[in-house]
């Protein structure tokens, strides 16, 4: 794959805070629609790294291309830029509370001149019936469940019309019965062709969306491939030590 259709790439990425060096020497890169799952266990520096891509962690070394772009050397008007083609989704909802959904999904789309208001209220209440929310337009967060609020989380994401969806672990905080509804987005999103870089410890969902499965240990890319490889196949010691603790 040449460089011009990797919408991605990271190149020797290496990542410290003070004397603890948390990623080591991260080469990988992401095909435009590709759908590229971190595993690994906690502290490996899977969130991190995610972080990077979007220079949400900063001063970090290498080089992180997005669409040929220097994130890592991006003036703060271009790293603006660059950001509204990365929709984030984190382990937290972060929505304002004091506003509607309809309210949270519309407000960067406007503040940033990206589409009027009736052209924001539009997708937005487009983006509601994609995630399975359009009756909860005019409620405030409070009155919503975990699940409902991170599909809102995703709805509002998408609002700026991404090129790519970073997801950092957007699962983990919910109760076990409504992760479901989440992962059932996520997979409508991955077949409809979004581009997407998720951290998950959801070990079914990432054999069964991910195109490309790396798994992180001590802050290095330890084992990397196809799902089929990385949970049949690998005969990489620690990928298949740390799969049999969470399967």
């Amino acid at each position: 794959m040449s460089a011009e259709q990797n919408i991605i790439e990271v190149d020797d990425l290496k990542k410290a805070f003070g004397e603890n060096v948390v990623l080591k020497d991260i080469s990988f890169s992401v095909k435009k629609s590709e759908k590229v799952v971190l595993i690994g266990p906690s502290g490996s520096g899977k969130s991190t790294l995610l972080r990077c891509l979007n220079r949400l962690e900063d001063d970090y070394e290498g080089k992180v291309l997005f669409e040929g772009e220097n994130v890592n050397g991006a003036s703060k008007e271009k790293l603006c830029l660059l950001r509204q083609k990365m929709g984030m989704v984190f382990q937290q909802f972060n929505l304002f509370p004091h506003k509607t959904v309809l309210e949270n999904i519309t407000f960067s789309p406007i503040k940033l001149k990206v589409a009027s208001s009736a052209e924001a209220t539009e997708h937005a209440h487009e983006l509601l019936e994609q995630v399975g929310l359009s009756e909860k337009a005019e409620a405030y967060p409070q009155s919503l469940s975990g699940g409902q609020q991170q599909r809102v989380a995703i709805a509002r994401a998408l609002a700026m019309n991404p090129e790519v969806m970073l997801f950092d672990e957007p699962t983990s905080a919910l109760d076990p019965e409504m992760v479901g509804d989440v992962l059932d987005v996520m997979e409508r999103l991955a077949k409809n062709g979004m581009t997407m870089i998720i951290v998950t410890h959801e070990m079914s969902f990432a054999q069964n969306i991910a195109d490309k499965v790396l798994f992180m240990n001590d802050g290095m890319i330890a084992d990397s491939g196809t799902a089929k490889h990385i949970f049949k196949e690998t005969d990489n010691a620690r990928t298949r030590s740390f799969l049999s603790k969470v399967m």
